[in-house]
Protein backbone atom coordinates (compact mmCIF):
# COMPACT_ATOMS: atom_id res chain seq x y z
CA UNK A 1 0.00 0.00 0.00
CA UNK A 2 1.62 3.48 -1.19
CA UNK A 3 -1.03 6.45 0.28
CA UNK A 4 0.76 7.30 2.52
CA UNK A 5 3.95 8.37 -0.19
CA UNK A 6 1.17 9.21 -2.52
CA UNK A 7 -0.38 11.87 0.21
CA UNK A 8 2.51 13.79 0.81
CA UNK A 9 3.77 13.77 -2.70
CA UNK A 10 0.37 15.48 -3.93
CA UNK A 11 0.05 17.27 -0.68
CA UNK A 12 0.69 20.88 -2.19
CA UNK A 13 -1.83 20.12 -5.42
CA UNK A 14 -4.34 19.12 -3.11
CA UNK A 15 -4.17 21.68 -0.70
CA UNK A 16 -3.97 24.00 -3.64
CA UNK A 17 -7.11 23.02 -5.09
CA UNK A 18 -9.01 22.76 -2.31
CA UNK A 19 -7.99 26.48 -1.30
CA UNK A 20 -9.17 27.58 -4.81
CA UNK A 21 -12.42 25.57 -3.88
CA UNK A 22 -12.98 26.89 -0.31
CA UNK A 23 -12.31 30.63 -2.35
CA UNK A 24 -15.47 29.88 -4.29
CA UNK A 25 -17.73 28.85 -1.77
CA UNK A 26 -17.08 31.68 0.34
CA UNK A 27 -17.78 33.84 -3.05
CA UNK A 28 -20.96 31.64 -3.66
CA UNK A 29 -22.02 32.85 -0.07
CA UNK A 30 -21.23 36.78 -0.47
CA UNK A 31 -23.07 36.98 -3.68
CA UNK A 32 -25.94 35.59 -2.15
CA UNK A 33 -26.05 37.56 0.72
CA UNK A 34 -27.42 40.01 -1.41
CA UNK A 35 -30.56 38.61 -2.19
CA UNK A 36 -31.86 38.22 1.58
CA UNK A 37 -34.96 40.61 1.61
CA UNK A 38 -36.67 38.56 3.96
CA UNK A 39 -37.15 34.86 5.53
CA UNK A 40 -38.59 32.98 2.56
CA UNK A 41 -35.88 34.21 0.51
CA UNK A 42 -33.24 32.86 3.32
CA UNK A 43 -35.24 29.30 3.94
CA UNK A 44 -36.28 28.51 0.01
CA UNK A 45 -34.47 30.82 -2.15
CA UNK A 46 -37.93 32.92 -2.66
CA UNK A 47 -39.04 30.15 -5.14
CA UNK A 48 -36.81 31.34 -8.11
CA UNK A 49 -34.08 28.48 -8.47
CA UNK A 50 -34.56 27.08 -11.45
CA UNK A 51 -34.52 23.08 -12.28
CA UNK A 52 -31.08 22.15 -13.25
CA UNK A 53 -29.94 23.68 -10.01
CA UNK A 54 -32.79 22.11 -8.15
CA UNK A 55 -32.20 18.98 -9.41
CA UNK A 56 -28.39 18.45 -8.79
CA UNK A 57 -28.60 20.09 -5.15
CA UNK A 58 -31.53 17.70 -4.41
CA UNK A 59 -29.23 14.96 -4.55
CA UNK A 60 -26.17 16.76 -3.37
CA UNK A 61 -28.16 17.43 -0.18
CA UNK A 62 -28.90 14.28 0.35
CA UNK A 63 -25.53 12.46 -0.82
CA UNK A 64 -23.66 13.66 1.80
CA UNK A 65 -20.70 12.08 3.13
CA UNK A 66 -22.81 9.11 3.48
CA UNK A 67 -22.01 8.19 -0.12
CA UNK A 68 -18.50 9.60 -0.77
CA UNK A 69 -17.00 7.59 2.30
CA UNK A 70 -19.97 5.56 3.76
CA UNK A 71 -21.16 3.35 0.69
CA UNK A 72 -17.40 2.81 -0.89
CA UNK A 73 -16.34 1.48 2.93
CA UNK A 74 -19.47 -0.69 2.68
CA UNK A 75 -18.32 -1.90 -0.68
CA UNK A 76 -14.43 -2.61 0.27
CA UNK A 77 -15.96 -4.49 3.71
CA UNK A 78 -19.22 -5.95 2.18
CA UNK A 79 -18.86 -7.10 -1.84
CA UNK A 80 -21.32 -5.91 -4.49
CA UNK A 81 -24.03 -6.38 -2.22
CA UNK A 82 -23.14 -2.53 -1.68
CA UNK A 83 -24.72 -2.12 -4.78
CA UNK A 84 -27.95 -2.38 -3.30
CA UNK A 85 -27.40 0.82 -1.20
CA UNK A 86 -29.56 2.37 -4.52
CA UNK A 87 -31.98 -0.20 -4.38
CA UNK A 88 -34.30 1.60 -2.17
CA UNK A 89 -33.55 5.15 -2.95
CA UNK A 90 -33.57 5.14 -6.46
CA UNK A 91 -37.59 4.41 -6.97
CA UNK A 92 -38.43 6.67 -3.68
CA UNK A 93 -36.56 9.74 -5.12
CA UNK A 94 -38.53 9.11 -8.51
CA UNK A 95 -42.07 8.76 -6.45
CA UNK A 96 -40.80 11.93 -4.54
CA UNK A 97 -40.48 13.64 -7.90
CA UNK A 98 -43.92 12.52 -8.73
CA UNK A 99 -45.94 12.21 -6.42
CA UNK A 100 -44.62 14.83 -3.91
CA UNK A 101 -42.94 17.25 -5.67
CA UNK A 102 -45.52 19.18 -7.31
CA UNK A 103 -48.30 18.86 -4.58
CA UNK A 104 -45.83 20.58 -2.22
CA UNK A 105 -44.90 23.36 -4.22
CA UNK A 106 -47.72 24.51 -5.22
CA UNK A 107 -49.70 24.18 -1.82
CA UNK A 108 -46.97 25.63 -0.30
CA UNK A 109 -46.72 28.84 -2.20
CA UNK A 110 -51.03 29.56 -1.88
CA UNK A 111 -50.35 29.46 1.76
CA UNK A 112 -47.06 30.80 2.09
CA UNK A 113 -45.50 28.33 3.70
CA UNK A 114 -41.54 28.02 3.72
CA UNK A 115 -41.49 25.04 6.01
CA UNK A 116 -42.74 21.46 6.45
CA UNK A 117 -43.74 22.20 10.13
CA UNK A 118 -45.95 25.26 9.13
CA UNK A 119 -47.49 23.26 6.45
CA UNK A 120 -48.76 20.85 8.26
CA UNK A 121 -50.22 23.18 10.77
CA UNK A 122 -51.83 24.89 7.80
CA UNK A 123 -53.08 21.50 6.19
CA UNK A 124 -54.08 19.73 9.26
CA UNK A 125 -56.27 22.89 10.29
CA UNK A 126 -53.81 21.86 14.13
CA UNK A 127 -54.85 24.83 16.37
CA UNK A 128 -53.43 23.44 19.60
CA UNK A 129 -49.76 23.88 17.73
CA UNK A 130 -48.68 20.18 18.57
CA UNK A 131 -47.88 19.00 15.21
CA UNK A 132 -45.62 22.42 14.38
CA UNK A 133 -44.18 22.07 18.12
CA UNK A 134 -43.06 17.95 17.58
CA UNK A 135 -42.12 18.64 13.87
CA UNK A 136 -39.61 21.28 14.81
CA UNK A 137 -38.39 18.94 17.71
CA UNK A 138 -38.05 15.91 15.27
CA UNK A 139 -35.79 18.54 12.87
CA UNK A 140 -33.67 19.67 15.11
CA UNK A 141 -32.82 17.02 16.70
CA UNK A 142 -32.04 15.02 13.68
CA UNK A 143 -30.95 17.42 11.46
CA UNK A 144 -28.49 18.40 14.14
CA UNK A 145 -27.04 14.76 14.38
CA UNK A 146 -27.23 15.22 10.37
CA UNK A 147 -25.04 18.21 10.63
CA UNK A 148 -22.65 16.49 12.99
CA UNK A 149 -22.39 13.17 10.80
CA UNK A 150 -20.95 15.87 7.87
CA UNK A 151 -18.43 17.59 9.73
CA UNK A 152 -17.36 14.00 11.08
CA UNK A 153 -16.82 13.17 7.62
CA UNK A 154 -15.08 16.55 6.54
CA UNK A 155 -12.48 15.85 9.39
CA UNK A 156 -11.87 11.97 8.26
CA UNK A 157 -10.95 13.26 4.84
CA UNK A 158 -8.76 16.19 6.03
CA UNK A 159 -6.82 14.00 8.09
CA UNK A 160 -6.61 11.77 5.18
CA UNK A 161 -5.18 14.29 2.93
CA UNK A 162 -2.91 16.47 5.52
CA UNK A 163 -2.09 14.62 8.59
CA UNK A 164 -3.55 16.79 10.32
CA UNK A 165 -5.58 15.84 13.71
CA UNK A 166 -8.78 15.00 13.37
CA UNK A 167 -10.67 17.95 15.72
CA UNK A 168 -8.82 20.34 13.30
CA UNK A 169 -10.71 18.85 10.27
CA UNK A 170 -13.56 18.72 11.95
CA UNK A 171 -13.33 22.05 13.27
CA UNK A 172 -12.25 23.60 9.52
CA UNK A 173 -15.14 21.74 8.23
CA UNK A 174 -17.81 22.93 10.25
CA UNK A 175 -16.54 26.83 10.32
CA UNK A 176 -16.46 26.56 6.68
CA UNK A 177 -20.07 25.31 6.26
CA UNK A 178 -21.67 27.17 9.00
CA UNK A 179 -20.23 30.49 7.36
CA UNK A 180 -21.44 30.47 3.87
CA UNK A 181 -24.84 29.51 4.93
CA UNK A 182 -24.68 31.71 7.77
CA UNK A 183 -23.83 34.56 4.72
CA UNK A 184 -26.29 33.72 1.89
CA UNK A 185 -29.02 31.24 3.45
CA UNK A 186 -30.50 29.33 0.43
CA UNK A 187 -29.16 30.72 -2.56
CA UNK A 188 -25.84 29.92 -0.83
CA UNK A 189 -26.88 26.26 -0.15
CA UNK A 190 -27.97 25.82 -4.12
CA UNK A 191 -26.19 27.32 -5.97
CA UNK A 192 -23.07 25.54 -3.91
CA UNK A 193 -24.38 22.40 -4.01
CA UNK A 194 -24.83 22.60 -8.02
CA UNK A 195 -21.17 23.73 -8.02
CA UNK A 196 -20.51 20.97 -5.43
CA UNK A 197 -22.53 18.10 -7.39
CA UNK A 198 -21.27 18.69 -10.47
CA UNK A 199 -17.69 17.79 -9.17
CA UNK A 200 -18.99 14.65 -7.12
CA UNK A 201 -20.88 14.13 -10.60
CA UNK A 202 -17.51 14.23 -12.50
CA UNK A 203 -15.60 12.25 -9.44
CA UNK A 204 -17.49 9.05 -9.67
CA UNK A 205 -17.32 8.95 -13.39
CA UNK A 206 -13.14 9.61 -13.63
CA UNK A 207 -12.31 7.33 -10.40
CA UNK A 208 -13.98 3.99 -11.69
CA UNK A 209 -12.37 4.70 -15.06
CA UNK A 210 -9.19 5.26 -14.10
CA UNK A 211 -9.39 2.01 -11.92
CA UNK A 212 -10.55 0.07 -14.75
CA UNK A 213 -7.75 1.46 -16.85
CA UNK A 214 -5.12 -0.09 -14.02
CA UNK A 215 -7.28 -3.36 -12.85
CA UNK A 216 -9.69 -4.21 -15.39
CA UNK A 217 -13.12 -5.11 -14.02
CA UNK A 218 -12.61 -6.29 -10.50
CA UNK A 219 -14.96 -8.95 -10.58
CA UNK A 220 -12.99 -12.13 -11.18
CA UNK A 221 -10.34 -11.01 -8.58
CA UNK A 222 -12.70 -10.34 -5.77
CA UNK A 223 -14.56 -13.92 -6.65
CA UNK A 224 -11.18 -15.69 -5.62
CA UNK A 225 -11.21 -13.88 -2.05
CA UNK A 226 -13.81 -13.80 0.99
CA UNK A 227 -14.81 -17.38 0.13
CA UNK A 228 -16.80 -15.84 -2.72
CA UNK A 229 -19.08 -13.75 -0.42
CA UNK A 230 -17.97 -10.28 -2.09
CA UNK A 231 -19.29 -11.38 -5.31
CA UNK A 232 -22.38 -12.56 -3.74
CA UNK A 233 -25.60 -10.56 -4.34
CA UNK A 234 -26.47 -11.79 -0.79
CA UNK A 235 -22.84 -11.16 0.89
CA UNK A 236 -22.71 -14.93 1.01
CA UNK A 237 -25.53 -14.73 3.42
CA UNK A 238 -28.56 -17.33 3.25
CA UNK A 239 -32.38 -17.41 4.71
CA UNK A 240 -33.70 -15.21 6.58
CA UNK A 241 -30.59 -13.38 7.29
CA UNK A 242 -30.39 -12.99 3.61
CA UNK A 243 -33.97 -11.67 2.57
CA UNK A 244 -33.60 -9.11 5.86
CA UNK A 245 -30.11 -7.80 4.44
CA UNK A 246 -32.00 -7.01 1.20
CA UNK A 247 -35.20 -5.60 3.09
CA UNK A 248 -32.20 -3.34 4.90
CA UNK A 249 -30.87 -1.86 2.06
CA UNK A 250 -34.28 -1.10 0.24
CA UNK A 251 -35.37 0.43 3.38
CA UNK A 252 -33.16 3.14 3.23
CA UNK A 253 -35.65 4.73 0.25
CA UNK A 254 -38.52 4.97 3.00
CA UNK A 255 -35.99 8.03 4.45
CA UNK A 256 -36.62 9.94 1.08
CA UNK A 257 -39.83 11.46 1.70
CA UNK A 258 -39.17 12.65 5.91
CA UNK A 259 -36.06 14.92 4.97
CA UNK A 260 -36.41 17.94 4.81
CA UNK A 261 -33.35 19.34 3.19
CA UNK A 262 -35.03 17.09 -0.02
CA UNK A 263 -38.06 18.25 0.29
CA UNK A 264 -37.35 22.00 0.26
CA UNK A 265 -36.20 21.73 -3.00
CA UNK A 266 -39.42 21.02 -4.09
CA UNK A 267 -40.72 24.11 -2.36
CA UNK A 268 -38.06 26.45 -3.92
CA UNK A 269 -38.30 25.24 -7.25
CA UNK A 270 -39.22 28.30 -9.42
CA UNK A 271 -41.93 26.82 -11.92
CA UNK A 272 -43.79 23.66 -11.24
CA UNK A 273 -43.81 22.71 -14.98
CA UNK A 274 -39.95 22.29 -13.97
CA UNK A 275 -39.91 19.84 -12.08
CA UNK A 276 -39.66 17.04 -14.83
CA UNK A 277 -35.96 18.63 -15.99
CA UNK A 278 -35.57 18.78 -12.54
CA UNK A 279 -36.12 15.16 -11.73
CA UNK A 280 -34.72 13.76 -14.64
CA UNK A 281 -31.51 16.04 -13.29
CA UNK A 282 -31.59 14.23 -10.14
CA UNK A 283 -32.27 10.77 -11.35
CA UNK A 284 -29.27 10.85 -13.77
CA UNK A 285 -27.16 11.91 -10.97
CA UNK A 286 -28.43 9.35 -8.73
CA UNK A 287 -27.74 6.39 -10.85
CA UNK A 288 -24.02 7.69 -11.75
CA UNK A 289 -23.41 8.29 -8.04
CA UNK A 290 -24.34 5.31 -6.51
CA UNK A 291 -22.62 3.06 -9.14
CA UNK A 292 -19.38 4.56 -8.98
CA UNK A 293 -19.41 4.70 -5.19
CA UNK A 294 -19.63 1.47 -4.67
CA UNK A 295 -17.15 0.34 -7.94
CA UNK A 296 -14.81 2.78 -5.66
CA UNK A 297 -15.21 0.54 -2.74
CA UNK A 298 -14.82 -2.70 -5.08
CA UNK A 299 -11.76 -1.15 -6.65
CA UNK A 300 -9.91 -0.72 -3.48
CA UNK A 301 -10.37 -4.37 -2.19
CA UNK A 302 -7.92 -5.04 -5.50
CA UNK A 303 -5.50 -2.50 -4.77
CA UNK A 304 -5.21 -3.15 -1.17
CA UNK A 305 -6.31 -6.84 -0.78
CA UNK A 306 -9.71 -7.67 1.55
CA UNK A 307 -7.10 -7.78 4.98
CA UNK A 308 -6.03 -3.94 4.54
CA UNK A 309 -6.31 -1.88 7.33
CA UNK A 310 -7.61 1.66 5.78
CA UNK A 311 -9.44 2.72 9.17
CA UNK A 312 -13.03 3.74 9.28
CA UNK A 313 -14.49 5.84 6.27
CA UNK A 314 -11.01 6.52 4.59
CA UNK A 315 -11.40 4.04 1.52
CA UNK A 316 -12.47 6.36 -0.88
CA UNK A 317 -9.30 9.46 -0.15
CA UNK A 318 -6.66 6.70 0.02
CA UNK A 319 -7.64 5.02 -3.22
CA UNK A 320 -7.78 8.44 -4.79
CA UNK A 321 -4.11 9.03 -4.03
CA UNK A 322 -3.29 5.76 -4.87
CA UNK A 323 -4.58 5.90 -8.64
CA UNK A 324 -4.40 9.69 -9.55
CA UNK A 325 -1.64 12.98 -9.50
CA UNK A 326 -1.92 15.67 -7.10
CA UNK A 327 -4.18 17.81 -9.06
CA UNK A 328 -6.50 15.16 -10.11
CA UNK A 329 -6.52 13.81 -6.95
CA UNK A 330 -7.08 17.20 -5.26
CA UNK A 331 -10.24 17.61 -7.61
CA UNK A 332 -11.68 14.14 -6.94
CA UNK A 333 -11.06 14.83 -3.20
CA UNK A 334 -12.62 18.47 -3.16
CA UNK A 335 -15.34 16.11 -4.63
CA UNK A 336 -15.49 14.44 -1.19
CA UNK A 337 -15.56 17.53 0.76
CA UNK A 338 -18.32 19.30 -1.41
CA UNK A 339 -20.68 15.98 -0.47
CA UNK A 340 -20.12 16.61 2.76
CA UNK A 341 -20.77 20.27 3.15
CA UNK A 342 -24.10 20.08 0.57
CA UNK A 343 -25.35 17.90 2.99
CA UNK A 344 -24.36 20.00 6.02
CA UNK A 345 -25.04 23.44 4.59
CA UNK A 346 -28.54 21.99 3.69
CA UNK A 347 -29.38 20.28 7.48
CA UNK A 348 -28.23 23.01 8.62
CA UNK A 349 -30.56 25.56 7.32
CA UNK A 350 -33.62 23.23 7.80
CA UNK A 351 -32.64 22.99 11.11
CA UNK A 352 -32.45 27.18 11.20
CA UNK A 353 -35.78 27.28 9.89
CA UNK A 354 -37.62 24.95 12.87
CA UNK A 355 -36.19 27.50 15.10
CA UNK A 356 -36.84 30.64 13.80
CA UNK A 357 -39.73 30.02 11.56
CA UNK A 358 -42.00 27.39 13.25
CA UNK A 359 -41.02 28.15 17.34
CA UNK A 360 -39.79 31.87 17.26
CA UNK A 361 -42.07 33.05 14.70
CA UNK A 362 -44.69 30.89 15.44
CA UNK A 363 -45.31 30.68 18.58
CA UNK A 364 -43.89 33.66 20.51
CA UNK A 365 -43.42 36.74 17.96
CA UNK A 366 -46.11 36.92 15.37
CA UNK A 367 -45.21 40.08 14.04
CA UNK A 368 -41.21 39.81 13.86
CA UNK A 369 -40.60 41.50 10.64
CA UNK A 370 -38.42 40.23 7.60
CA UNK A 371 -35.55 41.68 8.88
CA UNK A 372 -35.55 40.35 12.34
CA UNK A 373 -36.08 36.96 10.99
CA UNK A 374 -33.31 36.79 8.46
CA UNK A 375 -31.10 38.19 11.62
CA UNK A 376 -32.32 35.68 14.05
CA UNK A 377 -31.74 32.73 11.35
CA UNK A 378 -28.16 33.83 10.92
CA UNK A 379 -27.33 33.64 14.74
CA UNK A 380 -29.48 30.65 15.00
CA UNK A 381 -27.32 29.25 12.00
CA UNK A 382 -24.52 29.65 14.38
CA UNK A 383 -25.57 28.28 17.36
CA UNK A 384 -27.24 25.45 15.87
CA UNK A 385 -23.20 25.30 14.00
CA UNK A 386 -21.65 24.92 16.84
CA UNK A 387 -23.33 22.57 18.54
CA UNK A 388 -23.31 20.08 15.60
CA UNK A 389 -19.26 20.50 15.95
CA UNK A 390 -19.48 19.41 19.33
CA UNK A 391 -21.34 17.08 18.61
CA UNK A 392 -19.12 15.87 15.58
CA UNK A 393 -16.17 15.79 18.51
CA UNK A 394 -17.89 13.28 20.69
CA UNK A 395 -19.05 10.93 17.34
CA UNK A 396 -15.62 11.12 15.37
CA UNK A 397 -15.23 7.37 16.05
CA UNK A 398 -18.60 6.06 14.74
CA UNK A 399 -18.78 5.60 11.35
CA UNK A 400 -19.81 7.94 8.89
CA UNK A 401 -21.81 5.24 7.70
CA UNK A 402 -24.04 4.72 10.63
CA UNK A 403 -23.95 8.14 11.75
CA UNK A 404 -26.23 9.09 8.84
CA UNK A 405 -28.47 6.10 8.24
CA UNK A 406 -29.35 5.34 12.29
CA UNK A 407 -28.97 8.98 14.06
CA UNK A 408 -30.23 11.00 10.97
CA UNK A 409 -31.33 9.73 7.85
CA UNK A 410 -34.05 6.88 9.63
CA UNK A 411 -35.25 9.28 12.38
CA UNK A 412 -36.25 12.00 9.89
CA UNK A 413 -37.77 9.62 7.56
CA UNK A 414 -39.78 7.62 10.27
CA UNK A 415 -41.11 10.79 12.20
CA UNK A 416 -41.85 12.71 9.03
CA UNK A 417 -42.44 10.60 5.91
CA UNK A 418 -46.03 9.33 6.50
CA UNK A 419 -47.21 12.73 7.51
CA UNK A 420 -45.65 13.77 4.76
CA UNK A 421 -47.53 11.63 2.02
CA UNK A 422 -50.42 11.21 3.64
CA UNK A 423 -51.04 15.53 4.27
CA UNK A 424 -50.51 15.61 0.00
CA UNK A 425 -52.90 12.01 -0.32
CA UNK A 426 -55.43 11.64 2.02
CA UNK A 427 -58.49 13.30 2.69
CA UNK A 428 -59.05 11.61 6.24
CA UNK A 429 -55.56 12.64 8.09
CA UNK A 430 -55.64 14.38 11.19
CA UNK A 431 -53.64 16.59 13.40
CA UNK A 432 -53.64 14.45 16.34
CA UNK A 433 -52.61 10.83 14.00
CA UNK A 434 -49.91 13.04 12.60
CA UNK A 435 -48.53 13.93 15.93
CA UNK A 436 -48.98 10.46 17.38
CA UNK A 437 -47.13 9.44 14.03
CA UNK A 438 -44.14 11.35 14.79
CA UNK A 439 -43.59 10.73 18.46
CA UNK A 440 -43.77 7.24 17.64
CA UNK A 441 -41.72 6.97 14.48
CA UNK A 442 -39.21 9.11 16.19
CA UNK A 443 -38.75 6.61 19.40
CA UNK A 444 -39.18 3.30 17.57
CA UNK A 445 -36.19 4.88 15.46
CA UNK A 446 -33.73 5.55 18.27
CA UNK A 447 -35.18 2.17 20.48
CA UNK A 448 -34.32 -0.22 17.37
CA UNK A 449 -31.07 1.12 16.69
CA UNK A 450 -29.93 0.38 19.84
CA UNK A 451 -32.06 -3.25 20.35
CA UNK A 452 -29.27 -5.60 19.77
CA UNK A 453 -27.41 -3.84 22.42
CA UNK A 454 -30.15 -3.47 24.91
CA UNK A 455 -30.50 -7.70 24.16
CA UNK A 456 -27.43 -8.28 24.61
CA UNK A 457 -26.59 -6.93 27.76
CA UNK A 458 -29.68 -8.19 29.43
CA UNK A 459 -28.70 -12.00 27.74
CA UNK A 460 -31.99 -12.22 25.29
CA UNK A 461 -30.05 -11.18 21.74
CA UNK A 462 -31.48 -14.60 19.17
CA UNK A 463 -29.07 -16.42 18.08
CA UNK A 464 -27.88 -16.72 14.76
CA UNK A 465 -30.19 -20.35 14.87
CA UNK A 466 -32.90 -18.51 15.40
CA UNK A 467 -33.06 -17.49 11.94
CA UNK A 468 -35.99 -15.17 11.28
CA UNK A 469 -35.70 -13.49 14.86
CA UNK A 470 -31.79 -13.04 14.36
CA UNK A 471 -32.63 -11.75 11.44
CA UNK A 472 -35.55 -9.14 12.47
CA UNK A 473 -33.33 -7.84 15.57
CA UNK A 474 -30.63 -6.69 13.02
CA UNK A 475 -33.21 -5.42 9.98
CA UNK A 476 -32.37 -1.36 9.45
CA UNK A 477 -34.40 0.22 11.86
CA UNK A 478 -36.01 2.55 9.52
CA UNK A 479 -38.05 -0.36 8.28
CA UNK A 480 -40.22 -1.15 11.09
CA UNK A 481 -40.03 2.39 12.43
CA UNK A 482 -42.09 3.84 9.19
CA UNK A 483 -44.43 0.94 9.92
CA UNK A 484 -45.38 1.57 12.82
CA UNK A 485 -45.13 5.34 12.34
CA UNK A 486 -47.67 4.70 9.34
CA UNK A 487 -50.06 2.68 11.59
CA UNK A 488 -50.55 5.38 14.13
CA UNK A 489 -50.97 7.92 11.86
CA UNK A 490 -54.12 5.50 10.35
CA UNK A 491 -55.15 4.29 13.45
CA UNK A 492 -55.38 7.83 15.13
CA UNK A 493 -56.90 9.60 12.44
CA UNK A 494 -59.78 7.17 11.99
CA UNK A 495 -60.42 7.75 15.75
CA UNK A 496 -60.61 11.57 15.56
CA UNK A 497 -62.20 14.18 13.61
CA UNK A 498 -60.37 15.25 10.22
CA UNK A 499 -60.51 19.24 9.53
CA UNK A 500 -63.12 21.01 7.59
CA UNK A 501 -62.54 22.36 4.11
CA UNK A 502 -60.21 19.42 2.90
CA UNK A 503 -62.37 18.96 -0.18
CA UNK A 504 -61.17 22.34 -0.95
CA UNK A 505 -57.68 22.27 0.20
CA UNK A 506 -57.17 18.79 -2.21
CA UNK A 507 -58.82 21.12 -5.18
CA UNK A 508 -55.48 22.97 -4.67
CA UNK A 509 -53.48 19.76 -5.15
CA UNK A 510 -55.48 19.03 -8.13
CA UNK A 511 -55.44 22.21 -9.87
CA UNK A 512 -52.78 23.65 -12.13
CA UNK A 513 -50.88 25.99 -10.12
CA UNK A 514 -51.68 28.70 -13.11
CA UNK A 515 -55.28 28.53 -12.83
CA UNK A 516 -54.19 29.18 -8.63
CA UNK A 517 -51.94 32.10 -8.84
CA UNK A 518 -51.01 32.77 -12.21
CA UNK A 519 -54.19 35.02 -13.32
CA UNK A 520 -55.25 38.40 -11.75
CA UNK A 521 -58.70 37.90 -12.09
CA UNK A 522 -61.63 39.63 -10.49
CA UNK A 523 -62.07 38.33 -6.75
CA UNK A 524 -58.38 36.73 -6.79
CA UNK A 525 -57.10 36.88 -3.18
CA UNK A 526 -54.38 39.35 -2.46
CA UNK A 527 -51.82 36.86 -0.92
CA UNK A 528 -51.26 35.22 -4.32
CA UNK A 529 -48.19 35.81 -6.27
CA UNK A 530 -46.71 34.65 -10.07
CA UNK A 531 -44.45 32.43 -8.60
CA UNK A 532 -42.24 34.84 -7.89
CA UNK A 533 -41.35 36.94 -4.37
CA UNK A 534 -43.49 37.00 -1.78
CA UNK A 535 -44.60 40.17 -0.28
CA UNK A 536 -45.48 40.10 3.24
CA UNK A 537 -49.22 40.53 3.52
CA UNK A 538 -50.36 41.15 7.49
CA UNK A 539 -52.95 37.93 7.60
CA UNK A 540 -51.96 34.43 9.28
CA UNK A 541 -51.20 31.06 6.71
CA UNK A 542 -55.00 29.61 8.37
CA UNK A 543 -55.96 33.53 7.42
CA UNK A 544 -54.24 32.61 4.17
CA UNK A 545 -55.88 28.98 3.32
CA UNK A 546 -59.41 29.99 4.38
CA UNK A 547 -59.34 33.03 2.02
CA UNK A 548 -58.26 30.33 -0.53
CA UNK A 549 -60.74 28.28 -0.35
CA UNK A 550 -63.58 31.67 0.03
CA UNK A 551 -62.67 32.37 -3.60
CA UNK A 552 -62.99 29.04 -4.98
CA UNK A 553 -65.56 30.32 -6.62
CA UNK A 554 -63.68 33.24 -8.64
CA UNK A 555 -61.32 30.53 -10.24
CA UNK A 556 -61.46 28.41 -13.81
CA UNK A 557 -58.86 25.71 -15.08
CA UNK A 558 -57.66 28.75 -18.02
CA UNK A 559 -54.16 27.72 -19.10
CA UNK A 560 -52.67 25.26 -18.01
CA UNK A 561 -48.60 25.78 -18.96
CA UNK A 562 -47.81 25.32 -15.89
CA UNK A 563 -49.13 22.11 -14.16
Amino acid sequence: MQASGIAGTAGLWVLATFGAYLLVLVGIGLWSSRFMDDVGDYVIGGRQIGPVVTGFSERASEMSGWLTLGVPSDAFSSGIIAFYNGLGMIPADLFAWAGIAKRLRKYTEIVRSVTLPTFFETRLGDETGYVKGISSVVLMLFEGGYVGAQIVAAGVLLQVLTGVADWVGILVGGVIVVGYTMLGGYFAVAWSDYFQGAIILVAFIILPVIAFTNYGLPFDELASVGGGSLTSVTAGLTGWAAVFAIVSYAAIGLGVPGNPHIMVRFMGIDRVRNMRLAALVAQLFMFVAYIGAALVGLYALVAFGQGADLGQNKVMPLLTLELVPGVVAGVILAAALAAMMSSADSQLLVATSAVVEDVYHGFFNQEATDAQLVRYSRIVTVLLGAASIAFAFLAKNTPVYTLVLDYAWGGLGASLGPTVIATLWWKRVTAEGAAASMVVGATTMITWTQLPTILDAVGLMPPESAGFLYGLVGVYGLFPAFILSTLTLIVVSLLTTPPSGVDDQFDIFDKPLSAVVGQRASGSPDYVTDGGRVEPIAVTETDAIRAHVAAADYWRDGSRDDE
